[in-house]
């Protein structure tokens, strides 16, 4: 596997934080006309340190067994955000916002898909806005989002040994345990394989200040700079990001999108108050490329 160069969230953050962003701070690569295509509703929550492994366990979740059958968070937990951000925060006395409902728009124009995402600013300021997404390869995504790559032992988890882990799904691990899959990183030709059979994670973000990253989860979160594809802009009281990519694969870890196939995504906002794990977290959502049925649908332009 190739290695990339990481770009840290704390950095993109210390730099926002000297930004103005009131501001225009990078301007789109094209007009664009959303008004055709639909807004989804979607709540995002701050998850604490409730990992991937104690949604599966009954002695921390009630749903437990819902999902080790494969049942999908959102079927339970439909507009519960606030309730389950604000329990987790009283937990952790954290005490920005435990939750918030942004509008997701998507639009597909020639070659590539285009998403909207907007908010309401924080103390004036907006957030890091990260997207994961993944297609029907990854069961987990599905059922899931984001979470699936969120464990007991990533840093200031409960099992946190100190490793640094970070961001990793379960087939690059050889060894499970209630705990997470620690060190215990599967050979680079298994970790190849995996990938070619698209068991990851694809990441797109960007930063307040309008800087872009994409990269995939795999072994770990692998970052690069997104040299093209990532606005942030403020509009009044509000903040509204842009990303977007080619359908096409340009490399590894990139999915190959195709109009009329449906593909799941988390989101998750870090916003300037915050650090490390603490971020708000959407549940999975359903992306249909060129219209359909799901959670979110890009038309064509």
């Amino acid at each position: 596997m190739k290695t990339r160069t990481g770009i840290s969230m704390g950095s993109w953050l210390g730099v926002a934080a000297l930004a103005v962003v009131a501001a225009v701070l990078a301007p789109p690569a094209q007009a664009l006309d959303w008004v055709g295509a639909p807004v989804a509703e979607v709540q995002l929550f701050y998850p604490g340190q409730f990992s991937w492994e104690k949604s599966l366990m009954a002695a921390s979740h009630r749903g437990a067994a819902k999902m080790r059958s494969g049942a999908p968070c959102g079927g339970c937990h439909r507009n519960d955000a606030a309730r389950l951000g604000q329990r987790a925060a009283q937990r952790d006395g954290y005490r920005e916002r435990s939750a918030v409902t942004v509008q997701v728009r998507a639009l597909l124009a020639g070659d590539r898909l285009h998403l909207q995402i907007s908010g309401p600013l924080l103390h004036g300021k907006a957030p890091a806005v990260s997207l994961l997404l993944g297609d029907a390869t990854l069961k987990a995504t599905a059922q899931a989002g984001c979470w699936a790559s969120c464990h007991d032992d990533a840093p200031g988890m409960a099992s946190d040994a100190g490793a640094g882990l970070g961001k990793y799904l379960n087939a690059s691990r050889s060894k499970l345990t209630p705990g997470g899959g620690g060190t215990s990183v599967r050979p680079p030709a298994e970790l190849a394989q995996a990938l070619a059979r698209g068991e990851f994670l694809e990441l797109l973000e960007v930063a307040p200040t309008g800087q872009g990253a994409r990269g995939y989860v795999l072994a770990s979160l692998l970052r690069q700079p997104l040299a093209d594809g990532a606005v942030m802009r403020s509009e009044g009281e509000r903040w509204i990001a842009e990303l977007s990519r080619p359908l096409a694969s340009a490399g590894e870890g990139q999915i190959a999108l195709a109009a009329g196939k449906v593909y799941h995504l988390g989101i998750a906002l870090h916003d300037t108050g915050g650090s490390g794990r603490q971020h708000l977290v959407s549940f999975a959502k359903s992306l249909a490329i060129g219209g359909g049925k799901a959670d979110i649908v890009a038309p064509g332009a």
